[in-house]
């Protein structure tokens, strides 16, 4: 048995909410936790630089990870994330020998595949602040740990399959998520981020929401809002002890309910304002909602486009929107003075070059604030990975890439595509595109028509400030500023552990 049980946390990049969220959650109930964050300097899923490799200090985590004495280690793992979470669960095992469990997307998707890996001992396979918990309840009794719910367990070379456990329906009782740890390592400043709610309501193919619905049948509410109240509560906590200058809502589709997010905006304009930025389906954004948006200050809205080409949205992405809706939704953005952020795909299976060209003619047409692309990436369980493997564009070869998270969305095509070098070529000339005055368009316009990707790749690294007037300057600048606390530091300082969060319960 255990007095409490001192819980390990590694993630990579940027700042995790997921995982904030299971910080906060054993702090609640009296455990303890640290965190060792990997800034990722040499390969963050946007660019490559291998010649930073020697600022991500692994060394200096490993010895913070020795020195806190964990009784277990938890690692977040989205699919491009697990060749490095494999490589620092081998050095962890080496070093500390205690259990660990890897959860996040990746495990979800693939818990058999993750627990074949020898230095893996146990993977989350939904939500994870109520299996976490029980785990670590157990762990400190002494009790069997093989029959948690949503945990499949591996020990003496047996795996116990458990079921997906419930979903908590009150959003209300989750402590607030871990900050400071994330503060200490520089993984934020000027930008707050927060989820207000979980869950979308849309299936999109290319996406593992469709399939969490599905796993998560009768389990819960999926689509679930926290309260207004409690929301402002955990601004008001944040804005105490930092001082943001902006704010990301990171809900999957943060308009889905627009009498909530009315409320939502009338209080958080009176309570916070601050500029702020969330994303939006097309079929959401109406007249009404974007003028409260605006009202409360909202600066940017990120609206996924996906496709230019009707057929590829309909049948392929399942987004059965017309032309007209979307140019009609960004419109709306437009004229109520809100930022607008399209994103869009290219190099989907089965798409030709020309659907691809009526991609950017879309953004182009837009004329969006700004503009994400992407290289379509057949994540894992995904409808769109199934059809990637039917039409032959994924072999086998294909799919053990996509098991060990090999390449990204903003990498190359993992694909067998014929037209590789042209989705790879405009997912990095369309930010620039979308944000060039017409005299620079027919160079870029020969740029893409000879696949100089090499260099779109170079412009779209050079004008990332341009492209991304906000989120991409403060992205350069949270990368400085993590690289800068890895250099110069042998891990962060740290600090008495912060009071628990409150939650509705104990309010």
């Amino acid at each position: 048995m255990l007095d409490v049980v001192r819980v390990l946390f590694y993630y990579r990049g940027i700042e995790n909410l997921g995982v904030g969220y299971l910080m906060s959650m054993l702090k609640h109930h009296g455990h303890t936790v640290d965190l060792i964050f990997d800034p990722g300097l040499d390969d963050n899923l946007f660019l490559k630089a291998p010649h930073l490799a020697w600022l991500n200090r692994h060394e200096a985590l490993l010895e913070r990870a020795v020195a806190f004495k964990p009784d277990l280690i938890a690692m977040g793992c989205l699919t491009n994330l697990y060749p490095f979470v494999s490589k620092m669960a081998e050095k962890l095992k080496e070093k500390i020998g205690v259990p660990i469990l890897v959860g996040g997307h990746h495990a979800q998707a693939l818990p058999g595949y993750i627990l074949d890996n020898p230095h893996i001992d146990m993977a989350c396979i939904g939500e994870g602040e109520i299996a976490l918990l029980e785990l670590v309840t157990r762990l400190e009794r002494g009790a069997d740990i093989t029959t948690i719910p949503t945990l499949w367990v591996k020990q003496n070379g047996v795996i116990y399959r458990n079921d997906m456990g419930p979903l908590e329906n009150d959003l209300d009782r989750f402590p607030f998520p871990e900050k400071q740890l994330w503060w200490e390592y520089g993984c934020f400043k000027d930008n707050l981020e927060i989820f207000t709610g979980r869950g979308c309501p849309f299936k999109c193919t290319f996406c593992n929401i469709h399939y969490q619905r599905e796993i998560f049948g009768g389990k819960g509410d999926f689509l679930r809002k926290r309260s207004i109240a409690n929301v402002m509560a955990e601004f008001q906590q944040n804005l105490a002890r930092y001082d943001p200058k902006f704010v990301s809502v990171h809900d999957d589709n943060f308009t889905t309910d627009p009498h909530w997010v009315e409320a939502f905006c009338e209080v958080y304009r009176k309570e916070v304002g601050l500029p702020w930025y969330c994303f939006g389906y097309p079929t959401t954004i109406k007249p009404k909602l974007v003028k409260a948006m605006k009202a409360a200050n909202c600066a940017t809205i990120f609206m996924g486009v996906d496709s230019g080409d009707p057929e590829i949205r309909r049948h392929l992405m399942e987004r059965p929107m017309t032309d007209e809706l979307i140019y009609r939704s960004a419109q709306l953005v437009k004229d109520a003075g809100i930022g607008l952020q399209v994103s869009c795909i290219y190099g989907n299976p089965g798409e030709t070059p020309e659907q691809m060209f009526k991609t950017l003619r879309m953004v182009d047409g837009i004329k969006p604030t700004q503009c994400s692309a992407y290289i379509f990436y057949p994540f894992p369980k995904t409808k769109l990975h199934d059809a990637a493997v039917q039409m032959g564009y994924l072999d086998e070869e294909g799919q053990e890439k996509v098991r060990r998270g090999i390449s990204g969305y903003h990498h190359e095509s993992i694909l067998k595509h014929p037209h590789k070098n042209l989705a790879e070529t405009l997912a990095k000339i369309t930010p620039v595109y979308a944000r060039s005055p017409e005299v620079l368009k027919p160079l870029l316009r020969w740029i893409i028509a000879r696949r100089m990707k090499r260099l779109a790749l170079l412009l779209y690294v050079v004008l990332i400030p341009l492209t991304f007037p906000f989120l991409g300057v403060e992205g350069i600048k949270v990368t400085l500023r993590m690289a800068w606390r890895a250099l110069w530091t042998r891990g962060p300082k740290r600090h008495a552990p912060a009071p628990a969060y409150p939650t509705a319960d104990a309010a």
